[in-house]
C-alpha cells in the first residue's frame, strides 16, 4: 500500500469514527435496530455500529472495499457490493440508514490529476433512483440520514488532487447536490427533506493544516451555529445555501 493511499485509509477511519459520533446524538441508537450504510466504504463505521449493539450492514460498489473488509474482519460478512440504485434487500428492512459522502459520486465520471467531473447525461434521474432506493428499503419510522458537500456553496473541500484540497466551482455545481435537489428527489420517492444540523459534524482537521485554513475554520464554526439556529426556527430552506455541508433527513411518508 503506497502512502497516499495509506494517509486515505487513515483519514478514513478516523472521518468513520466522527461519523458515528454525530449520527450517535441525532439517531435514536437501540441494541438490536437494523441499520444500513449505503457507500460504507471500507466498513469501518459498519463495525463500530455492530460494536454499539446495532445490527448493521455496508453496500458498496468498490470490490476493493470488499477486500478491505475480507482482510480487517474474517469473522463476519455484513458486506455487500452493490449499486445504490438496485439495492438487494427487500422493502422496509431497515429501521436506519445513513449515507455518507456517497450521492456526490452517483451519475458523474471523474478522473485525477487533474481532477475532473463529467456528468452523465442521466445524472439527475440516477441519483433520484438512489434516493427512492433509500426511501423503498426503509420502513416507514425509520431513519434516514444523507450528508453530502453543498453545490450550492462555492467552495469544495472534499474533492481534489490531494487530501485537504479544495476547489472552487460554478453554481450549480457538475459534481454536488443542493438541498433543493435533495428535496425534489425525496418529494418524488414519497419522503419529505429536513436539514438537521451541522454542527459537530465537521472537524476542519485537513483544511486546518493550511494557513488559509486556519484562518477560516474558526470563523465557519462561528457561522455554522448561526444557521443551525436559523435552520432550527424554520429557516432551513433560506439558510441551506450557506452551508458548506449538507446533513439531510428523509421523513417517509405513510402515502409512499
Amino acid at each position: 500500500m503506497n502512502e497516499t493511499l495509506r494517509q486515505a485509509e487513515a483519514l478514513e477511519m478516523r472521518a468513520s469514527t466522527e461519523r458515528v459520533t454525530y449520527f450517535s446524538e441525532i439517531v435514536e441508537i437501540r441494541p438490536g435496530r437494523i441499520l444500513l450504510d449505503v457507500g460504507c466504504g471500507n466498513g469501518y463505521a459498519v463495525q463500530q455500529w455492530r460494536e454499539a449493539g446495532l445490527n448493521a450492514f455496508g453496500v458498496d460498489l468498490s470490490f476493493y472495499r470488499l477486500t478491505r473488509w475480507v482482510a480487517e474482519h474474517r469473522d463476519s460478512r455484513p458486506f455487500v457490493i452493490a449499486d445504490a440504485s438496485a439495492l438487494p434487500f427487500r422493502d422496509q428492512s431497515f429501521e436506519v440508514l445513513v449515507s455518507s459522502g456517497m450521492i456526490e459520486h452517483v451519475g458523474v465520471s471523474e478522473s485525477a490529476n487533474p481532477y475532473t467531473i463529467v456528468p452523465l447525461p442521466n445524472r439527475a434521474e440516477m441519483r433520484r433512483s438512489v434516493v427512492q432506493e433509500f426511501v423503498r428499503v426503509c420502513q416507514i419510522e425509520a431513519t434516514v440520514i444523507v450528508d453530502f458537500p453543498n453545490g450550492s456553496f462555492p467552495v469544495d473541500f472534499w474533492h481534489g488532487d490531494s487530501i485537504g484540497a479544495f476547489r472552487v466551482h460554478p453554481v450549480p455545481d457538475v459534481l454536488l447536490p443542493s438541498f433543493s435537489d435533495m428535496r425534489s428527489w425525496a418529494k418524488h420517492s414519497g419522503a419529505t427533506a429536513r436539514l438537521k444540523r451541522l454542527r459537530g459534524r465537521l472537524r476542519f482537521r485537513q483544511v486546518g493544516k493550511h494557513w488559509w485554513g486556519k484562518l477560516f475554520s474558526p470563523l465557519m464554526r462561528v457561522v455554522i451555529r448561526g444557521l443551525d439556529a436559523l435552520s432550527a426556527i424554520g429557516l432551513g430552506r433560506v439558510v441551506a445555501p450557506l452551508y458548506p455541508y449538507l446533513v439531510v433527513q428523509l421523513q417517509i411518508s405513510n402515502q409512499r
